[in-house]
């Protein structure tokens, strides 16, 4: 257990530090304030303003940082894990417990982090459309994409060796699954057509069962991904 929160500390100093997590911040805190201005003052529906701002700003941007974070969780520290791991001061599943605590905790904070403020800066300021349990729903549907996202790009970072490619890989997936299964009508599968049907979601308007479909798809996928990176790290050859 020491060993697990040693590494946690250290791998949340080092997110902490790290000019591409600052990066990321300024880019979804600076478009939330600017859609929040214009929600104001051009009397635009908050539905409308929070879904844009989720599917078109945060989705496509926390992508690309949740890429390069978790590809690079464990393939990016490969001299370290071998140090470590070797000299029997770390055991394995401590180490990736502590990098999937770390990676998925640091994107999930920041998320609910920069969206909630905007919920209530949004729905206070704009059109108010929105209902709570729609809301709340959609919030926690983004999250979950979001979770799936950074357990994938770690499955993938324990099998690449390569963090570049890791991270073309993941994207690339993650790109062509959503568009292909949205085409063929499979849309609760669909991470393109859950961003998409943000607004309608918001306003309550998304059946329920489609909605606990993604609650619970997205999320149970996120395990099945974590403990099939948990399974490799501990065959691998280090």
């Amino acid at each position: 257990m020491q060993a697990f929160l040693a590494i946690l500390r250290y791998d949340l100093g080092q997110l902490a530090r790290s000019w591409l997590v600052r990066i990321w911040v300024v880019l979804l805190v600076a478009p939330a304030l600017f859609l929040t201005v214009v929600a104001s003052s051009e009397n635009e529906l908050a539905s409308e303003t929070l879904g844009a701002y989720l599917g078109a700003v945060l989705a496509p941007l926390s992508g690309v940082a949740i890429a390069v974070i978790t590809a690079a969780a464990v393939s990016g520290e490969s001299g370290i894990i071998a140090d470590s791991i070797l000299s029997r001061s770390v055991t394995r599943s401590e180490y990736l417990w502590a990098k999937i605590a770390s990676r998925i905790g640091v994107t999930l904070a920041l998320y609910f982090a920069i969206v909630i403020p905007l919920i209530y800066l949004v729905t206070r300021y704009a059109v108010n459309d929105v209902s709570a349990g729609g809301t709340l729903v959609g919030v926690l549907m983004v999250a979950s994409l979001l979770g799936f996202l950074a357990a994938l790009g770690i499955t993938l970072s324990t099998l690449m060796r390569n963090v570049l490619m890791a991270v073309l890989v993941l994207l690339l997936a993650l790109v062509s699954s959503g568009v292909i299964l949205q085409f063929l009508g499979l849309t609760w599968l669909s991470t393109t057509a859950v961003l998409n049907d943000l607004p309608d979601t918001f306003r309550g308007d998304t059946g329920a069962w489609d909605s606990v479909r993604v609650l619970l798809l997205f999320p149970m996928m996120s395990v099945l991904a974590l403990f099939a990176a948990m399974w490799t790290f501990r065959q691998k050859d280090l």
